[in-house]
């Protein structure tokens, strides 16, 4: 599978991909990233891009990716020249869905929880169990798990 996650910095796409790549450490699966985020603490872009389950080379060229989770809508068109087909794969945290995490917990950043419940239920390598384990491990889980449950939904 092959995974672009795209953001802003501050939003927590690195810690999305870090919770990715721990899920498929623990199904024993390998996996290759790479991260672009020079401007990151500016506000500029974040870009992770995953090879879960295949490659040498974290590297994922334009037109290949299966997902595109994007954190920031005005990166969906440039999400889209990644994926294999322009409208398949394509996961968008929408303003709606930050104003909704900020109502309920007063920061952005559980929207990560939000997006990861709408890439296990896009996908079929992992599952809920899957990516409730390794939430587990973070400091708010009860927060994270309320945004992922929603994300399934």
């Amino acid at each position: 599978m092959r995974l672009v996650i795209l953001g802003v910095g501050g939003m927590g796409a690195i810690t999305l991909s870090k919770i990715i790549a721990q899920m498929c450490i623990d199904k024993g699966i390998p996996v290759r990233s790479s991260e672009i985020h020079g401007m990151a603490k500016k506000g500029g872009l974040v870009e992770i891009q995953m090879k879960i389950g295949e490659g040498k080379s974290g590297v994922v060229l334009k037109k290949t990716a299966d997902f595109a989770i994007v954190l920031d809508e005005s990166y969906k068109d440039y999400a889209r020249s990644y994926l294999k087909d322009s409208e398949k794969g394509l996961i968008v945290l929408t303003e709606k869905d930050k104003l909704w995490a900020v109502n309920q917990f007063g920061d952005v950043r559980f929207a990560n929880a939000f997006l990861l419940g709408r890439f296990i239920k896009s996908q079929s390598v992992f599952d809920k169990d899957d990516a409730l384990s390794v939430l587990e491990q973070f400091k708010f889980f009860d927060k994270n798990k309320i945004s992922f449950e929603r994300g399934l939904s």
